[in-house]
């Protein structure tokens, strides 16, 4: 199986061209300079630009009794394994970079360390060990509960290096941790195949050429000193002290290669400050004083616990945070807010937890709670599609984004809002597609006249929401509509301005929130029989064994606005962020709980194009979910820390 780089779609083996999109499944352009190149090649034959797919290889091998002599692998033609997939890449193969083995450190009682590059010549396929991987969710799901390989009948069966361990039980801290891209055993022999991270700069690189801020000092202190804790368990702590072992990605997080085993005795917490001394000795501004004064009592011993560390950090960031002005900026209390209800029907508030809270309650655990966020980049994307059984779309949404960007000596600064909405119509004949497109417009419309500087409260979000609703009701009272002929469409909504974020919805169409830490969360609480029968007590089991389970207790249009009674939320962004707001023809199966891994966390990367992602979610979607018409809107919102100007 082949999958298309294009458009994603799976293609046979024998195919040169994609059957669905007509790319190229041989070759690929050269991003220097236009010459097709084969996707097995590492380099354009024409100016030397690295095209292909290379790979870090990480090997172990076992020595025999007494024999300490230096044996290079077994290759395969020009391979590394016996499928002759990943070609080892000689010293000539990539211009500036060193190919052939190379033997890491020292051997150990037991084995030897090599480390080599391999380009993949297959790289449309998936890897041996992704299909394996595939067949096992439930394995994957416990492999971060577990103490060793030996704890999981699995892990044997599979025949996966031990070498692996390490990555795989730390693969919820991707992409600080890289993922495994293929592992194998092979006789005395243990391979590991993981990204190449050497397009991005190192850390120590970054020091020395660039005037660093104090606050995204501390941001990427803060964050190897979270991560010092999590390879403590591992015995990995000297992959943090090796200066070309450490990378900032494209999103200014840190990032490593690899993870080193650590020699008796294990690297202390006063090595890591004594490292971070160094460092600061080679930056092009002179380092903050209070940060050094905290480094050399880490250096010396004087602090020797990561809490204490870690609160020191956070004491640090809190002084050279934004100014006490943004303090007294007018935001809305972070709770869920509904309208006061004049009649029936009513329906239960979100019992959702309180989401600011939510977020920032655990300090210890994130090491972007210690400074102020800022917006660096807002992405979104939208799409709609009537589905495979459906004579016409009545779903539709609407997204409108202003995004000012300004630079100057001391970066970037981004100040964006967004107005994002989706809408599933029901009714008679065309009525709901009818609906659905009006209360889209309408809500665009008010929000785009009574949104100018200050973020909506509660109360305007929600006049907005019954605006639209009167317009849909009226319509259907100028009609005479009534029963099912009567036109009406769930709503949810997101209204984003920096780092707050409103959600707003009535029906049952969803909003969910993807983020490396928290994983996929479903913001929105259905507003159907079957969940207010939950949400009174009654158990999810037997409420959903009603035969009008799913039916929708409130919609806008089917009657006034004294029976409509929004769900409201506001957030505060506080790390990397997927919005999705999607109709149930997305949701519906569970479809996004059992592929939100695969389908949408590699899209917080801001390397993967959002647009691509969505549209590769909604075929997968239809063909998961083809019996309704399907809509969703992503927004991914990248944040780092504040830099004020005052503390250069």
């Amino acid at each position: 199986m082949l999958i298309c780089p294009q458009c994603h779609s799976e293609n046979p083996n024998r195919n040169n061209f994609c059957q669905k999109c007509g790319n190229s499944l041989t070759h690929q352009s050269c991003p220097d300079c236009d010459t097709s190149v084969l996707l097995s090649e590492a380099t354009c034959p024409n100016c030397g630009a690295v095209t292909g797919k290379v790979l870090y290889l990480l090997l172990y091998q076992k020595l025999s009794d007494g024999d300490e002599s230096i044996k290079y692998p077994e290759l395969y033609e020009d391979c590394v394994d016996i499928g002759q997939r990943y070609r080892l890449l000689k010293r000539n193969d990539l211009e500036k970079e060193q190919g052939d083995w190379q033997v890491m450190g020292d051997h150990t009682a037991d084995g030897r360390y090599f480390l080599a590059k391999v380009v993949d010549c297959q790289p449309l396929q998936p890897s041996i060990l992704k299909i394996l991987l595939s067949q096992h969710n439930e394995f994957l799901a416990r492999l971060p509960e577990l103490q060793s390989s030996n704890d999981d009948p699995t892990w044997q069966t599979l025949a996966l290096p031990e070498l692996a361990f390490p990555y795989f039980k730390l693969r919820d801290l991707y992409p600080t941790i890289p993922d495994v891209y293929d592992a194998w055993c092979e006789e005395n022999n243990e391979y590991v195949l993981l990204a190449d991270r050497q397009s991005w700069p190192h850390l120590i690189e970054l020091l020395e050429q660039e005037a660093i801020p104090p606050l995204q000092l501390i941001f990427w202190l803060n964050q190897m000193v979270i991560l010092w804790q999590s390879l403590a368990d591992l015995h990995c702590l000297q992959s943090l002290l090796m200066p070309t072992n450490i990378y900032i990605d494209e999103d200014q997080n840190l990032a490593i290669q690899q993870l080193f085993p650590d020699v008796d005795p294990p690297p202390s917490l006063s090595q890591l400050g004594q490292q971070w001394q160094d460092w600061l000795t080679k930056t092009q501004e002179h380092p903050l004083e209070s940060l050094i004064a905290v480094l050399e009592e880490v250096g010396q011993g004087k602090i020797a616990a990561i809490a204490e560390f870690k609160s020191r950090l956070e004491e640090l960031g809190q002084q050279l945070n934004a100014p006490a002005t943004l303090a007294d900026e007018v935001f809305p209390v972070f709770e869920t807010e509904m309208l006061e209800d004049d009649g029936p029907p009513s329906t239960p508030q979100s019992t959702l937890p309180d989401a600011n809270l939510a977020d920032g309650a655990e300090i210890d655990d994130a090491s972007t709670a210690v400074l102020q966020m800022q917006l660096i980049s807002l992405s979104d994307s939208g799409y709609t599609d009537r589905g495979k059984q459906r004579p016409h779309n009545e779903d539709y949404f609407g997204l409108t984004t202003f995004v000012e960007t300004q630079r100057n000596n001391q970066g970037k600064s981004v100040q964006a809002k967004g107005i994002y909405v989706v809408c599933d119509g029901m009714g008679g004949h065309s009525a709901g597609e009818v609906a659905s497109h009006m209360a889209v417009n309408t809500l665009q419309a008010f929000f785009n006249e009574h949104w100018q500087a200050q973020f909506p409260s509660a109360n305007v979000i929600a006049e907005g929401i019954l605006l639209a609703n009167e317009v849909i009701y009226d319509t259907n009272q100028k009609n005479a509509s009534s029963g099912s002929g009567r036109m009406g469409t769930t709503l949810v909504m997101a209204l984003v301005q920096n780092t707050k974020v409103a959600i707003a919805h009535v029906g049952d169409s969803r909003i969910y929130r993807v983020t490396r830490k928290g994983g996929l969360e479903q913001l929105t609480v259905d507003h159907e029989v079957g969940q207010q029968a939950i949400q009174n007590g009654l158990d999810p089991k037997i409420a959903y064994s009603r035969p009008d389970a799913y039916q929708l207790t409130q919609a806008l249009g089917p009657h006034d606005s004294q029976y409509v009674q929004p769900d409201i939320r506001f957030l505060e962004i506080e790390e990397d962020t997927l919005l999705l707001l999607c109709s149930d023809g997305i949701s519906d199966n569970d479809l996004l709980e059992a592929n939100w891994e695969s389908k949408l966390l590699p899209l917080l990367s801001s390397s993967q194009d959002i647009d691509r992602g969505l549209r590769k979610l909604m075929e997968f979607s239809n063909e998961y979910n083809g019996h309704d018409n399907l809509t969703g809107v992503l927004i991914r919102l990248k944040v780092r820390p504040k830099i004020p100007i005052d503390v250069w």
